[in-house]
């Protein structure tokens, strides 16, 4: 496919060529609101599909040991190609024909935004990058999770759910290319390749899932338009569990690990916000997982290897706007607000 370098109407907040802040036309803004929605349904879906597949991997809801999580009536081989083709068929038909109705897909010949990664000139501070690295990780969790309910063998299923997630994302971004309000980005299909990436090692390699979680910490601010793209309440970490060391795992510090985190503040909305932020930070904290696994909590400590309690750690930052360094909770949750 050709892509142009003709500037969308709005690839947000700041101009793709001239890379200066801009308002947003109402087209663009309207647009964007339509595309959160969907992506909003479509990742809820995925996670309830996860979830009520049985979550052969990580959440165990102990469906009955007669199925071990496998579908009532063993598929065969052909017909479970066919249904994880068709899957990803209908996916991608259906994505396309919601563009076509509701966003402004195939409205200009393919253009190429600039959205930049975590640059000071960019509409999100890089949180977007780091939003579409986790949600393709989930949307693989996702997919994996319901292909080995249907009787996919676990090898398999780490692959062809990432390649899935992967493709369903892709799709989006190819029809942002047609798209007079948005435009391909380049940065949103590496940053999703990431995402898939890790999700296929993670699961490949048990040592790397003892030891590594990637999550998100949110605190929902109910005045936000869209909770998918409350950057200003999220941020995204790497968490180095010390239970998943042997010299470490039978005792006191099992409990304990390390993260490594971003977040910014005060771009997204930025004419509600004193000043900006793009905050690298390390941190100690509590495993919550570790926690309440070990008080018989099996099933609902899995959810803390995707998501971060708020306030179980102690972080150490450095904020590349103001250079200067951040001490723990020395600042408003989601900024300096007006």
């Amino acid at each position: 496919m050709y892509l142009t370098n003709k500037a969308p109407m709005c690839v947000p907040t700041y101009n793709v060529v001239t890379r200066k802040k801009e308002d947003y036309p109402k087209k663009c803004t309207l647009n964007t609101k339509k595309k959160a929605v969907m992506k909003n349904i479509l990742l809820i879906l995925a996670l309830s599909t996860s979830l009520i597949a049985g979550q052969a991997k990580d959440f165990d809801f102990n469906v009955t040991a007669a199925t071990e999580y496998t579908a009532e009536k063993p598929l065969t081989d052909e017909e479970l190609r066919n249904r994880v083709l068709y899957t990803n068929l209908i996916g991608a038909a259906v994505v396309t024909a919601w563009g076509v109705a509701f966003w402004d897909y195939f409205t200009t010949d393919p253009v190429m935004a600039d959205e930049g990664w975590f640059g000071d000139d960019t509409k999100y501070g890089g949180s977007d990058k780091l939003g579409h690295v986790y949600s393709t990780y989930l949307w693989s969790l996702g997919f994996a999770s319901l292909y080995e309910y249907w009787g996919m063998d676990e090898e398999e299923s780490i692959i062809y759910g990432p390649l899935s997630a992967w493709f369903f994302q892709g799709i989006m971004e190819m029809g942002d290319s047609f798209s007079d309000t948005q435009g391909f980005s380049y940065e949103d299909i590496i940053m999703n390749t990431v995402g898939a990436g890790f999700y296929y090692v993670r699961e490949k390699y048990p040592s790397v899932k003892e030891k590594l979680d990637l999550r998100l910490e949110y605190i929902p601010d109910l005045n936000g338009e869209d909770v998918f793209t409350q950057y200003n309440s999220m941020k995204y970490l790497l968490a180095l569990k010390f239970s998943g060391f042997e010299s470490m795992e039978s005792n006191f510090l099992r409990y304990g690990e390390l993260h490594l985190g971003y977040y910014s503040r005060g771009y997204h909305n930025y004419y509600d916000y004193e000043q900006k932020e793009r905050v690298v930070y390390v941190g100690i904290g509590i495993n919550v997982s570790e926690v309440l696994a070990s008080m018989g909590w099996l099933k609902t400590s899995k959810v803390f290897n995707y998501y971060q309690l708020p306030y179980t750690y102690v972080p150490f930052g450095y904020d590349f706007d103001s250079h200067s360094y951040v001490a723990p909770y020395s600042r408003p949750y989601r900024g300096y607000t007006k």
